[in-house]
């Protein structure tokens, strides 16, 4: 019974993460493509603001599952950073599932490459230095554009990746504040 208590919460969890950055990558799929400076910069700040929430809601989530550990047991690092990666896991599958259907169902992805290539051409118009890399840019545009379409399943590891990547870099700091070792005389302490 435990077993399923750990994988539900843990699923429940992580998709309530997932949801977060999947909201976070449509804002900044629609900002990157609007082409406004005044969305991009919105959009830096709603980045730090989604990577203090991804943090604050795995370290909340590891806090609770380590409160079930007794004092006698402790909470090990590995138990906390495994957890996290779990938790990174089942969000990084909602955070992929979106990526897939926004990218390839709503907006399609050769779209989403035009769109992206006539955002980035806009805001590199407004920029002064943007005359004398012309030559650069025209080969950034060529190779965006030439770039093969990644299939449904890629784009959507590609968000399990990240996920990932970002889960165990805050589960390595997560991990190491909510290890506690085992204290298997604490019971007979409190009672002398």
């Amino acid at each position: 019974m435990e077993q399923k208590t750990f994988w539900s919460t843990a699923a429940t969890q992580g998709g309530v993460i997932g949801l977060v950055l999947a909201a976070s990558m449509w804002f900044e799929t629609y900002a990157s493509l609007s082409g406004r400076v005044g969305l991009m910069g919105l959009m830096l700040v709603e980045w730090i603001v989604v990577v203090v929430l991804h943090y604050w809601l795995l370290n909340r989530y590891t806090k609770q599952y380590a409160a079930q550990f007794s004092v006698e047991e402790g909470f090990p690092f590995f138990r906390g950073y495994g957890y996290v990666l779990v938790l990174s896991l089942f969000a990084g599958v909602i955070l992929g599932l979106a990526n897939a259907l926004y990218l390839h169902g709503v907006v399609g992805y050769e779209a989403y490459i035009e769109q992206y290539a006539d955002a980035l051409k806009q805001l590199l118009a407004q920029s002064p230095a943007s005359s004398s890399m012309e030559p650069m840019l025209k080969q950034m545009f060529a190779q965006l554009e030439a770039a093969p379409v990644p299939s449904v399943l890629q784009t959507a590891w590609g968000g399990v990746t990240n996920s990932l990547l970002f889960g165990g870099f805050f589960g390595l700091i997560i991990a190491a504040v909510r290890s506690r070792n085992p204290q298997p005389f604490a019971s007979n302490n409190d009672e002398a």
